[in-house]
């Protein structure tokens, strides 16, 4: 479960006492040179978190209900919670079938793995390694571990020694596993909000940052993006980032719902990249939104139940 604002929060962190990390140059930036003056209302990444797979992975009926109705909303990225069980009892022969039939017979090309500790990228690596298939491999690693609510299992400094370790990971793969975070505020500690988004831009390919309102409300996320535009300004980068909506009741799930406000998943991505076009602020020609992703698959299934199948 996200949150939208500081909380209690605690991780099972595994080995981080004794986290020591061979520490490689970060991700290729992208020149600055190369911003877009406006964003494009037509989201390029289209992704949404599944919730409950590892009850799905395994039984072909609910797989492809997942995909069709995915497929049917025009996702073409998902990201899988419950790899710690998942992984913890070596299911690889499922989560490869399942991971090669989303990426080639329903078109979802990207294929992320949501971890939240150094150990479990070390798990995803071995993983990924043992795959021969390049259809059967993650295409993305996800960083989820929320330094900022105030738990005791991870400040920033914690936070940053996985981040480093994950993205080392992504990097030395081949091909080369893309690295993202999902991020709420920079706290934890407090009065860091620059020097925070400057490692996050150093080391990620991309970026997730939550508009968890109840309905598109570009404001909630200026600064923000702020702060991300100028950490990619100050190394001649341009970050891109996803903008995370959440399809929970207490956020959009009215604004979502067929028997609520109707709006499709895309006219919410329109809405905020419209409010961006508008907005002026810092660091704002160093930011590049490239789509959205919806919290999570049971809420926004809930809201938009219908679909048109790939198979009918």
């Amino acid at each position: 479960m996200k949150y939208f604002s500081p909380a209690v929060f605690v991780f099972a962190l595994v080995g981080l006492a004794s986290c020591q990390l061979d520490v490689i140059e970060p991700v290729s930036p992208r020149q600055s040179a190369s911003a877009r003056v406006a964003a494009s209302a037509s989201a390029d990444y289209r992704g949404v978190y599944v919730d409950g797979f590892n009850a799905i992975l395994g039984n072909s009926s609910l797989e492809d209900s997942l995909l069709n109705w995915c497929a049917g909303h025009n996702f073409n990225a998902i990201s899988l919670y419950d790899l710690n069980t998942i992984m913890g009892d070596e299911r690889y022969s499922d989560l490869a079938r399942f991971i090669q039939k989303a990426r080639l017979t329903y078109g979802i090309g990207q294929v992320a793995a949501v971890r939240g500790t150094s150990a479990n990228f070390t798990q995803n690596a071995g993983y990924d390694a043992s795959r021969g298939d390049l259809n059967e491999r993650f295409t993305t690693y996800n960083l989820e571990n929320e330094w900022w609510n105030n738990g005791p299992a991870c400040d920033f400094s914690c936070y940053t020694s996985i981040l480093q370790s994950m993205s080392n990971k992504a990097r030395n793969a081949s091909p080369r596993i893309t690295s993202e975070a999902y991020i709420g505020w920079f706290l934890n500690p407090s009065g860091q909000d620059l020097q925070q988004a400057k490692t996050l831009v150093r080391w990620l390919d991309r970026i997730l940052v939550h508009d968890y309102r109840t309905y598109p409300q570009f404001g909630y996320m200026q600064s923000r993006l702020s702060y991300l535009g100028r950490a990619a300004q100050s190394q001649n980068r341009v970050i891109d980032v996803i903008v995370l909506f959440s399809a929970e009741p207490e956020f959009m799930q009215d604004y979502f719902s067929v028997s609520g406000q109707n709006h499709s998943f895309d006219e919410a991505y329109a809405d905020i990249v419209n409010q961006f076009n508008a907005a002026s602020f810092n660091g704002k020609n160093n930011v590049r939104l490239i789509g959205y992703q919806i919290f999570d698959y049971s809420f926004a299934r809930q809201a938009r139940p219908t679909y048109i199948s790939l198979f009918q």
